[in-house]
C-alpha cells in the first residue's frame, strides 16, 4: 500500500512540474542538451534574432570613448558606434558632469542596451576629475584582517556611484600579487604580497561592488604581479613553473571565482609554462583550458585592452581580436580598429563554422550579462552622485587611517613591554560600525599563558556603574517607576532617620551626595545586607561638593531590587543583555547556574594575586576584584560586571543611538540625553548621571584625551578599563585590560597615559 501511495505522489509531482513548465516556458533542443526557455533566454533569443553577423561580432566589443568631445563630436561618435552595434563603451578621462549626459545619449541611440564600463580601481575619481579617489589598494592591504569590512564598504560605495552614473562594469579589483618590486605597472595597485590577504580583500571589494548591481572584474589573469615589463608597451614574460602559477598566481582568482565574481580580465602576458607560443589573452590553453575548464569560471571573460602593444606589436589587422575570441574571451576590450576587427572575424566566420559558432556563443554570453547588469536598470535616471558621496568616501578613508595608524600598536607595545598590563582589548565604533577591533598580549605574564582574544572576559570594575546600574536606573525612569529627583530613602527605608535620608538619586549618581569615596566594609562582614547597613551608618563628608564615591551606587543597586523585585544582575540581563545578544556580559562568570554556560578560567583575564581569595596560582580569577563587591556576593552597583570590549561597545552604541540598537528601542532618547548631561556644573561638578564627562578645561593628563568634545561621556575602571562615547564624532571607544595583575600597587597604565594616548591617536583622524 505504501509503495503505490509513493508512486501516486511522485506522479502528482511530475504532473505539477510539467504543467508549471508548460505554462511558464517552452522546451527546445540544442547541441548542449535540453534546456528551458526562461525569460532571460527568451530575451537573449529575441535580441539575437534581430542581429546580423556583423552586429553579433560588434556586440563582443567595448570601445574607448574619445577624450574631450564637443556635443557634435559626441553625437557623431554615438551614431558611428551604434551603427556598428558595439556591445559597450568604456570611459577613461573626464568629469561626471560631462559623462552622465553622454551616457544617456549613447544608451538612447543604442539598438541593444550598452554595457557602460569604467576602469576605476580606486574609485571613479581615478578617471573623473570631479569624483573621489580612494587610496591605492596597497594602503588597504596594510589593515589587519579584523578591518576587512572597510574594503567591502569601499566596493559598495564605488558600486553605488557607478550605478547612479549608469555604469554597469568596473574593471576592478586588481588581485595580482605584488611579488616583484621592479614591477612597473602593478605596485600599489595590488593589495600586497600575501596571497591570502590579496584574495580576501579582493573578495570584499568585489562583493561590495556587486551588492549594488555593478559587475566586478578581477584582474589580471593569470597573474601580472611578477613582471618587470608593462604590457601597454611590450609583452611581459612569466617564467614561473605550473606549480607556482597554480599555488600563487592564480590563487586569488580561484578564491574570487568561488565567491561569485562576475568578470575576469585576462592579461597580455607570455606565460611560457602554459603557452609558449601566444600571449595569454589569445591562448586557448590559458583562457578556456585553465580559466574556464580547470578553475570552473562561468562569468564574463574580458581581454585587457586590445590596443595595448603587448598584442598589437604582433597581432594587428583584427587578428588579435579573432584569436582572443577563439581563445574563449567574451569581451574584446578597446579594439584599435572596430571595422577592421569586425571584417576579420566575419571573414573567418564565413569560411569556418567553428568561428561562426564562437561568435554566437560569445554574443549570447554578452547578452546574458546585459540581461543581468543592464536591463534591470535601463530606465533608471543617470545622474552625477549626490554631493554627500565625498563625505561617505572620507568616512571610509578615516576608518582606514585609524586601522593602519602604527601609533596605536606602538602605544600598546610600550605598555606591554613595561608590564603596565599583560594584555588588552580595543574596540572603536564610528557611525554605528566597528572600525577597530584588536586584542593584544596574554592573560598573565606567565610563560605559556593563553593569549587575549576578542572574546576574553575582563573585570570591568567601575564600568559596572554605567554598564549595569545606570542603565537600570535609566530604564526605571523611562517606565515612570522612579524619578531622578526622588530621595533614595523613598525606596530604601533603612536610610530614613540617617544623615542620608535626603540624598536624591540625581545627587548620588553625580557624586554630589557628600558620600565617602570608599570604605573597607568587607573587613567587617561578608553579608550583602550588612554591608548596605554599614553604608547607611557611615558618616557623610563634612564639606559639600563633588566626591567620587562607590557608596551611592551600592545603594542604587539595592534600589533596583526593591523597585523591581529582581537583583541588579537579573534585571539588566533581562532588560538589556539578553535581548541585545550580549552573551558575555554578566556578573560572576565562574558561577553560572547552568554549568554548560559557565566560563573557563582560560577565557577570563585574572586580576590581582591574593593569598586569601586566590583561585588559581593565587590569582583572583573569575570573581570580582573589588573586595566590597566580592563580599556582597559578586553583584553590586559599583563593581562586579564582566564583559569584553565588543559587547561594552554595543551597549555604548545603543546609548549613542539614543536608546536604540538593531531596530529595538531600549531607552527613550530624552532619557539618554538627560543622563549624559551635567546637572551640577554650576557647582564645579563635571559629572553627568552615572557617567564621567570631559574636564571643563581639557588636559593631556586628564582621564580622557583633550580632543574629546564637551558632549562626550564615559567612565574608567580601577582594573584598567575605559569606555568613552562622543556624540559629536559618533564615536565609541572601549579599552579593557587587567593592569592590576599581578599587583595593583603601581598603576603604570595611568602613569604612562596609555588609554588616553590611544584615544588621542584615534581622534587625530577624525573630522567634524
Amino acid at each position: 500500500m505504501r509503495y503505490y501511495t509513493s508512486i501516486k505522489r511522485i506522479f502528482a509531482i511530475v504532473v505539477v512540474m510539467c504543467v508549471t513548465i508548460g505554462a511558464e516556458s517552452q522546451q527546445r533542443f540544442s547541441s548542449r542538451g535540453w534546456t528551458f526557455r526562461d525569460p532571460e533566454n527568451a530575451w537573449v533569443d529575441s535580441v539575437m534574432n534581430t542581429l546580423s553577423l556583423e552586429q553579433r561580432i560588434a556586440q563582443l566589443m567595448v570601445v574607448r570613448v574619445p577624450l574631450d568631445m564637443n556635443n557634435k563630436q559626441a553625437k557623431e561618435f554615438s551614431s558611428q558606434m551604434n551603427g556598428y552595434g558595439v556591445g559597450g563603451v568604456c570611459f577613461f578621462v573626464g568629469t561626471a558632469e560631462r559623462q552622465a549626459p553622454m551616457t544617456k545619449m549613447f544608451q538612447n541611440d543604442a539598438k541593444v542596451p550598452l554595457l557602460v564600463c569604467i576602469d576605476g580601481e580606486w574609485g571613479l575619481g581615478m578617471r573623473l576629475k570631479d569624483m573621489y579617489s580612494f587610496p591605492r589598494n596597497a594602503e588597504f592591504g596594510k589593515m589587519p584582517h579584523t578591518a576587512d569590512s572597510i574594503v567591502y564598504r569601499m566596493g559598495e560605495e564605488i558600486g553605488r556611484q557607478c550605478r547612479e552614473m549608469g555604469i554597469h562594469i568596473n574593471f576592478a579589483p586588481v588581485v595580482d600579487i605584488n611579488s616583484n618590486p621592479k614591477n612597473p605597472v602593478i605596485g600599489t595597485r595590488s593589495f600586497g604580497t600575501d596571497r591570502e590577504r590579496v584574495a580576501q580583500l579582493g573578495i570584499m571589494y568585489a562583493l561590495g561592488q556587486q551588492s549594488q548591481g555593478v559587475m566586478a572584474v578581477a584582474k589580471h589573469f593569470p597573474g601580472h604581479g611578477d613582471t618587470d615589463a608593462d604590457s601597454h608597451f611590450e609583452l611581459p614574460v612569466i617564467n614561473h613553473t605550473p606549480e607556482y602559477i597554480d599555488s600563487i598566481d592564480t590563487y586569488p582568482f580561484r578564491r574570487l571565482i568561488d565567491a561569485g565574481v562576475g568578470g575576469i580580465m585576462v592579461a597580455h602576458l607570455q606565460v611560457n609554462a602554459l603557452d609558449p607560443s601566444r600571449p595569454s589573452t589569445l591562448s586557448g590553453p590559458i583562457v578556456t583550458g585553465l580559466l574556464k575548464n580547470r578553475l570552473g569560471f562561468d562569468g564574463l571573460i574580458i581581454t585587457d585592452g586590445m590596443d595595448m602593444k603587448g598584442v598589437t606589436n604582433s597581432f594587428g589587422g583584427g587578428e588579435g581580436e579573432l584569436q582572443a575570441m577563439m581563445a574563449g574571451n567574451d569581451i574584446l576590450l578597446l579594439p584599435p580598429d572596430v571595422p577592421q576587427a569586425i571584417a576579420r572575424i566575419k571573414s573567418a566566420a564565413q569560411g569556418d563554422d567553428s568561428v561562426l559558432a564562437a561568435v554566437d556563443y560569445h554574443c549570447r554570453r554578452v547578452l546574458h550579462a546585459k540581461y543581468k547588469y543592464v536591463k534591470p536598470y535601463i530606465n533608471d535616471d543617470i545622474r552625477v552622485p549626490d554631493a554627500d558621496h565625498k563625505a561617505v568616501c572620507e568616512d571610509i578613508v578615516t576608518d582606514l587611517q585609524i586601522n593602519i595608524d602604527t601609533r596605536i600598536d606602538s602605544i600598546v607595545k610600550k605598555g606591554l613591554d613595561a608590564h603596565a598590563m599583560p594584555g588588552c582589548q580595543i574596540v572603536v565604533m564610528r557611525k554605528g560600525r566597528v572600525v577597530l577591533d584588536r586584542a593584544y598580549g596574554s592573560l598573565t605574564y606567565d610563560e605559556g599563558s593563553a593569549v587575549v582574544d576578542p572574546s576574553t572576559l575582563y573585570d570591568l570594575a567601575s564600568l559596572t556603574k554605567v554598564c549595569a546600574t545606570t542603565l537600570a536606573i535609566m530604564k526605571l525612569v523611562d517606565e515612570g517607576e522612579i524619578s531622578i529627583s526622588d530621595r533614595i530613602s523613598k525606596y530604601l527605608p533603612y536610610l530614613k532617620g540617617t544623615d542620608k535620608e535626603r540624598i536624591t538619586i540625581k545627587e548620588a549618581m553625580s557624586h554630589q551626595a557628600r558620600l565617602k569615596a570608599f570604605d573597607a566594609y568587607w573587613q567587617q562582614t561578608s553579608n550583602r545586607d550588612s554591608i548596605l547597613l554599614l553604608v547607611a551608618e557611615s558618616p557623610l563628608n563634612e564639606s559639600e561638593g563633588y566626591c567620587y564615591s562607590d557608596l551611592g551606587f551600592m545603594l542604587l543597586s539595592d534600589l533596583v531590587l526593591q523597585v523591581t523585585g529582581q537583583p541588579l544582575d537579573e534585571y539588566v540581563s533581562e532588560q538589556f543583555y539578553e535581548p541585545m545578544g550580549l552573551m558575555n556580559t554578566l556578573f560572576n562568570p565562574m558561577s553560572q547556574s547552568d554549568e554548560s554556560e559557565g566560563f573557563l578560567q582560560t577565557e577570563i583575564a585574572p586580576t590581582e594575586r591574593d593569598s586569601t581569595r586566590g583561585d588559581l596560582n593565587g590569582y583572583i580569577w573569575g570573581s570580582v576584584h573589588d573586595p566590597n563587591a566580592y563580599a556582597m556576593g559578586g553583584v553590586s552597583g559599583h563593581a562586579g560586571l564582566f564583559s569584553n570590549a565588543r559587547e561594552v561597545a554595543m551597549l555604548m552604541q545603543m546609548l549613542l543611538n539614543g536608546g536604540v540598537y538593531d531596530g529595538h528601542r531600549y531607552l527613550k532618547r530624552k532619557t539618554v540625553e538627560n543622563f549624559t548631561r551635567r546637572h551640577f556644573d554650576a557647582r564645579g561638578n563635571r559629572r553627568a548621571l552615572g557617567f564621567d564627562k570631559q574636564l571643563f578645561n581639557p588636559s593631556k593628563n586628564g582621564q580622557v584625551c583633550p580632543e574629546a568634545s564637551q558632549a562626550s561621556y564615559g567612565h574608567t575602571g580601577f582594573t584598567g578599563t575605559m569606555l568613552w562615547v562622543d556624540p559629536d564624532y559618533e564615536l565609541v571607544y572601549v579599552f579593557l585590560s587587567n593592569r592590576v595583575h599581578p599587583s595593583s600597587a603601581t598603576n603604570k597604565l595611568a602613569q604612562m597615559n596609555i588609554r588616553t594616548e590611544i584615544q588621542s591617536a584615534i581622534y587625530s583622524h577624525l573630522k567634524n
